[in-house]
């Protein structure tokens, strides 16, 4: 059984929006909702303009966390992406607080200093996901298949509590291959040592996780939370929640 991890068992993009609130407490009087705005929209912007916008989209990597990731430990083909992204981050930040109308040539970089410490204070796991992973690994060999930079996901993993449960780890950075590629699945696949055949894919991305398991041969489950699966797909099992896995599985 692989499982994702961003939004499957952590608050992942909740968690980035509340860092970049969080930031608002160094512009008194200024309302957190358009601070969020305001830097997320700024970010997008200056992530999307940048020469590794491909090789991002590729891998999974989202414009927030290029906000507080250092690519340490990256696959060689973020060699280039990792020298830039302090530029990114001082261009982000900077563009925020021209948007925002303020005239203090400190608050950008200390607007940046306050989301990476928020970010790396952690993760909330999804509720119900902690026993699920512990139920799960008394009876299958788990593996973990993620999308992003290596350094937060290794971090994000570590503060889960849960890395002892995962025989295999794929993470998009460190492999240079990111869901839905079937290699992604695969490199996963022979760490696990088991065949597409016999594993189910659990996580929250229809185009991520239940198209790429299926192109890898592989039974995806859909943590689907609220979305209807889309017309004309049969066969893919859809939950609400993690918590809900075992109505779908024999856990």
């Amino acid at each position: 059984m692989i499982f994702d991890l961003d939004d499957t068992l952590i608050v992942e993009e909740g968690t980035a929006h509340a860092s970049l609130r969080a930031t608002a407490r160094l512009l008194p009087g200024a309302d957190p909702g358009r601070v969020e705005q305001v830097a997320l929209a700024a970010a997008r912007a200056a992530w999307r303009a940048g020469p590794y916008h491909p090789l991002a989209l590729a891998l999974g990597f989202a414009s927030w966390e290029g906000l507080w990731a250092t690519f340490e430990g990256g696959h060689a083909s973020l060699a280039g992406l990792a020298a830039w992204v302090p530029t990114y981050r001082r261009q982000a930040w900077e563009a925020a607080v021209a948007e925002l109308g303020r005239d203090d040539p400190g608050l950008a970089p200390a607007m940046a200093a306050a989301y990476v410490e928020a970010q790396r204070a952690g993760h909330p796991l999804i509720g119900g996901a902690a026993e699920t992973v512990r139920t799960a690994a008394a009876r299958y060999r788990l593996g973990l298949l993620t999308n992003g930079p290596p350094d937060i996901q290794r971090l994000k993993l570590e503060k889960t509590g849960l890395a002892g449960c995962f025989a295999a780890v794929g993470i998009s950075g460190e492999t240079g291959a990111g869901k839905p590629s079937p290699e992604a699945f695969h490199r996963v696949l022979r760490t696990l040592d088991v065949r597409p055949e016999e594993t189910v894919m659990v996580g929250d991305s229809w185009e991520r996780d239940v198209e790429g398991a299926l192109a890898a041969g592989v039974r995806p489950v859909w943590i689907a939370a609220g979305r209807p699966v889309p017309d004309g797909v049969r066969g893919v099992a859809a939950v609400p929640s993690v918590a809900a896995l075992g109505t779908v599985l024999d856990l």
